[in-house]
């Protein structure tokens, strides 16, 4: 899918004036235009692309949750909020072909998608498994 809108790559309205941004979420925004909408497609899923903007943005800010496999280094713990948004920016410029660009963001200490609410949930599957487990052995 591909849009084709005239929007500047070179401003962004700040992240409380975007509408519908969540900030208790960690979050990425771009400009919208067809490069940056490839890029950010590959790059937030399982996340959605949402378009947004505010004031005088309308329709001009591509923003989404930032991926737990972004979110998260190989050790699965939070990393640093640079290198978080440094490697959203790299995985847009890389899979977008988008070259220069501004960008915003945000990393909080929650993960972005629902996969820590799975995680707990197969944790208590896991737990409950093995008392079945354990009980039947007894």
């Amino acid at each position: 899918m591909s849009v084709n809108r005239t929007c500047s790559h070179d401003a962004l309205p700040d992240l409380k004036d975007i509408p519908g941004l969540p900030m208790d979420r960690s979050v990425w925004v771009i400009p919208n235009w067809n490069e940056s909408f490839v890029g950010m497609t590959a790059c937030c899923t399982p996340n959605e692309v949402h378009i947004s903007g505010g004031p005088g943005f309308e329709g001009c800010v591509l923003c989404c949750l930032i991926p737990d496999s972004i979110l998260k280094g190989k050790d699965r713990k939070k990393g640093e909020t640079g290198e978080v948004l440094s490697a959203m920016r790299q995985c847009v410029m890389v899979k977008g072909g988008a070259k220069s660009f501004i960008s915003g963001g945000q990393v909080k200490d929650n993960a972005a998608s629902s996969s820590n609410i799975v995680g707990r949930t197969t944790l208590l599957g896991v737990g409950v498994w093995v008392l079945l487990a354990v009980g039947l052995l007894a």
